[in-house]
């Protein structure tokens, strides 16, 4: 039985808003039913440690939680809650200046569905009066019990819908069936009226193609086109071979400058191979000078010196202002040298008779003369002496070609 609420007499409120604890305890209940979800309350409960055995009911915790909203200092957290959750509705009930404006906003929310935040914001709301708070009470009061009934109506509702469903899932399991024969049906029905509509636009295509052919026939232009079209044809062919035959003529000449290319790049690539041995023989000559000049050999260690033991290397042509150097190289390691300009201006008969004494020529094939080049080969041959042609009349290839000589007669020996 709903009884009146009494209204707060207590001055010292002034326009402050009411905190839920100052509200009458009767009232608690309501607002833990409207205002806060069963998971709110969990949570709350869980905050204050307060235990709910595993049986207990969702009545069991709202119970509880009544007791927690009468209590000033643990509903504090829970009045802070309500007033961020339902700040807007706040805000909005606090532009009424009276009792009736507060009434008619209620009004309002109620018919938009809003009643658990008007209900918290009339609750606390300085102006409410006693009978728009008795009013306000008892409509949320009644809406509960409205709820229940409807409840009931509802799972009485339910109760028959599940008895139904078995068979409306079957009629509606014969209906799918009965459906999907009469969708394939019309599927095959619908293919075959496609298959003869396609032939039907073929054959309309044909006879169309076929009156033009007629028409053209009989007024002469098709003749006339065909004509067109092999003129047309045969200009583009005689240009065509035009391009084909420059094109030949192109590819004629690439092939000739790649063939070029290919071999310039085997020139150079030999020329390669030479310079990295003249670049090594140069290297491990310059490397033994320095050892000589820096340190004896034996106590360096990886010492690259070249030991000729004393042999004759005879170098025919170049120019003679290398000779110096050549000379230094050799003697430095360990060797002598003899050089011969190869007829410029000595004769000939020095070059035949220093073959006969030397162990090795060295001959550089860019500065010497040919009748020289071919007396010394035979002449080489002939007395068995060891001959290396140079590419150029360099330092580092008449390094190269002692360095060689040395790697050939330890061999040999």
């Amino acid at each position: 039985m709903c009884t009146s609420l009494k209204p707060s007499a207590n001055k010292q409120f002034g326009l402050r808003r009411k905190k839920i604890w100052e509200l009458e305890h009767r009232v608690h209940c309501s607002v833990a039913g409207t205002c806060f979800t069963l998971e709110e309350i969990r949570r709350f409960c869980r905050k204050y440690q307060i235990e709910i055995e595993g049986s207990a009911g969702d009545y069991d915790l709202h119970i509880h939680f009544v007791d927690i909203l009468n209590d000033a200092q643990m509903a504090r957290p829970v009045n802070k809650y309500l007033d961020r959750k339902y700040k807007a509705s706040i805000q909005h009930f606090n532009q009424a200046g009276s009792s009736n404006d507060l009434q008619s906003l209620w009004k309002e929310a109620v018919s938009q569905g809003e009643v658990a935040a008007a209900f918290w914001a009339v609750l606390t709301h300085p102006q409410t009066s006693a009978t728009l708070l008795f009013q306000v009470y008892g409509e949320v009061h009644m809406l509960s019990h409205l709820s229940g009934a409807s409840m009931r109506i509802d799972m009485q509702a339910l109760t028959q819908l599940r008895q139904r469903q078995p068979k409306l899932e079957n009629e509606i399991a014969q209906s799918r069936i009965t459906l999907l024969s009469r969708t394939r049906q019309k599927d095959e029905v619908i293919a075959q009226l496609n298959k003869r509509l396609d032939k039907a636009q073929q054959h309309e295509k044909r006879h169309l193609q076929s009156e033009e052919k007629i028409r053209l026939l009989e007024s002469g232009e098709l003749l006339h086109n065909l004509r067109s079209q092999l003129e047309t044809s045969a200009s583009k062919l005689g240009s065509a071979n035009v391009r084909a035959k420059r094109a030949e003529a192109d590819a004629v000449k690439q092939k000739t400058r790649a063939e070029s290319a290919l071999a310039k790049n085997a020139q150079i690539k030999n020329q390669l191979v030479v310079l990295d041995a003249e670049q090594s023989a140069l290297e491990s000559a310059l490397e033994g000078a320095l050892s000589a000049q820096h340190a004896p050999c034996e106590k360096r260690a990886g010492c690259t010196k070249v030991d000729l033991a004393g042999r004759r290397i005879l170098y025919v042509g170049g120019r003679n202002r290398l000779c110096a150097h050549f000379r230094t190289l050799v003697e430095q390691q360990n060797g002598r040298f003899i050089h011969h300009d190869g007829g410029r201006e000595e004769s000939t008969q020095r070059l035949d008779a220093l073959l006969s004494q030397v162990d090795a020529v060295l001959c550089p094939m860019d500065c010497v003369s040919h009748d020289a080049v071919h007396r010394i080969k035979r002449d080489c041959k002939r007395y068995g002496k060891y001959l290396m042609l140079l590419s150029q009349s360099s330092l580092s290839a008449f390094a190269r070609g002692v360095h060689e000589y040395s790697r050939a007669s330890s061999a040999t020996h």
